[in-house]
């Protein structure tokens, strides 16, 4: 190959890199979504969890209350029948034991309410759980996919960044030195005669240089630009 060829077989590579680079950040920021995404997922199931933990433990603190009215009650009625108390306290004892009774009718409904609403969200619950667990593996399955996507894209990269030491290789000096401080610069180091003027920079050029160009025999450099120059793509 002469080094016009060398040049395009070397922005060939470039270009492909550029593709390839831009296919595995897109790949990388689809699987920080997905992340995201399961952490979410993971967020609200531990927000589910901590829902049903907290009615049940108000069931359970209002089944002890239950508990400890009619435990009350007990001690009060047994006093009142067994121990010899002044009248006072007598009519003390019944009127808390009447307005103890009250609260436990209430406390023990309030009790019931919230164990058949316990054992219906225990339900709920078990049914999240399974729709929890299935959202996530099917997330957790589209990033693995992502993953190996990117990955094997990550492979032919590799193999892209050696052909391209290759083709470095294969180019004069002072042609390699040129084409790396454009491609530093600039996205595109190569480009094309467009009605008159370089298709890199716009500018039109002069008719000698344009002779050159269509000659074909030598490397030309865009006189405003410094990019290669071609008649047209490959």
């Amino acid at each position: 190959m002469n080094p016009q060829e060398k040049i395009l077989a070397l922005w060939d590579v470039d270009q492909a890199l550029h593709r390839l680079t831009g296919l595995i950040n897109d790949l990388k920021l689809e699987e920080e979504r997905i992340k995201a995404r399961i952490q979410s997922e993971d967020q609200a199931w531990q927000r589910r969890r901590e829902s049903h933990r907290k009615l049940r433990q108000t069931a359970t603190a209002k089944a002890r209350e239950v508990d400890e009215t009619d435990d009350r009650i007990r001690a009060y009625q047994k006093r009142l029948d067994q121990d010899i108390i002044p009248y006072k306290e007598m009519e003390y004892l019944r009127e808390q034991v009447g307005l103890l009774r009250k609260r436990l009718e209430k406390l023990e409904q309030e009790a019931l309410e919230l164990l058949e609403e316990t054992d219906v969200d225990a339900e709920r619950l078990s049914q999240d759980e399974k729709e929890y667990k299935a959202r996530r593996a099917r997330l957790e399955g589209e990033l693995h996919g992502l993953k190996e996507r990117r990955e094997g894209l990550e492979r032919e990269r590799e193999r892209l960044l050696e052909r391209r030491q290759e083709a470095l290789k294969e180019l004069p000096g002072h042609l390699r030195e040129h084409y790396e401080r454009l491609h530093e610069a600039v996205s595109d180091p190569v480009a094309v005669v467009k009605d008159g003027a370089c298709s890199g920079c716009q500018l039109r050029l002069s008719e000698i240089l344009l002779e050159r160009v269509r000659e074909g025999r030598e490397v030309v450099i865009c006189e405003n630009c410094s990019r290669f120059l071609f008649l047209c793509w490959r």
